[in-house]
């Protein structure tokens, strides 16, 4: 004899569950495969369509701001973040704007690492100077992409360093033009990599009162 059961999920989605005496029937698991490709499916249409909805947004807003003509160094004691922490606690990524080259932020060893800073707010930005720390490892920093953009999920490439840098050196950054835009993010393009920085600078031109 068959039993026929409806449960409700957590995910708002139902799973029909049909069985017998010898278990689950492969009508079952069908259903259920179904009902989960078509949850994945909805859910990244829906991130899509946020995602494309951020970027007008950011879009517009940028056409609206006016900059003036003098560059100003605007990264130091801002807001940061890293893919992780050195072996899960060291060396955290406000460190790499404390204005101390002596001290440095760090990730662990992992696939594709990264670092942003949050400016606060829209800046036209020209050029970025990093750091490396003095003790070693300057080569950790290579193949990094330099990305500018009013939101993270609205990034553009500012320049490409193929490096590697040097110990206790620095390197400036040019954007091929100034761009518009609140964070500044450095990705390195790894399987395995650290990021590491003992300092950053992003010199750009502040928005008209």
């Amino acid at each position: 004899m068959y039993f026929l059961c409806l449960l409700f999920s957590l995910s708002s989605a139902y799973q029909i569950i049909v069985s017998d005496k010898d278990g689950e029937t492969d009508l079952c698991k069908s259903v259920s495969n179904d009902v989960k490709n078509l949850e994945q499916k909805m859910t990244t249409q829906l991130e899509q369509i946020l995602t494309l909805l951020q970027q007008s947004k950011d879009n517009k807003g940028i056409k609206d701001v006016e900059f003036v003509k003098t560059l100003h160094e605007v990264a130091k004691g801002k807001s940061t973040n890293q893919s992780s922490l050195y072996k899960g606690k060291y060396y955290p990524a406000e460190w790499a704007v404390d204005g101390n080259t002596g001290t440095f932020s760090h990730t662990k060893g992992e696939e594709n690492p990264y670092w942003w800073v949050d400016l606060g707010k829209l800046y036209r930005v020209k050029q970025i100077v990093v750091y490396s720390r003095k003790d070693c490892c300057g080569s950790y920093l290579k193949d990094m992409d330099v990305t500018v953009g009013p939101s993270l999920n609205n990034m553009s490439l500012c320049t490409h360093y193929k490096g590697p840098a040097s110990t206790g050196g620095h390197f400036n950054l040019d954007c091929k033009a100034a761009m518009v835009g609140r964070y500044v993010k450095l990705s390195i393009n790894s399987k395995r990599a650290y990021m590491q920085l003992a300092e950053l600078k992003v010199f750009a031109y502040h928005q008209k009162l």
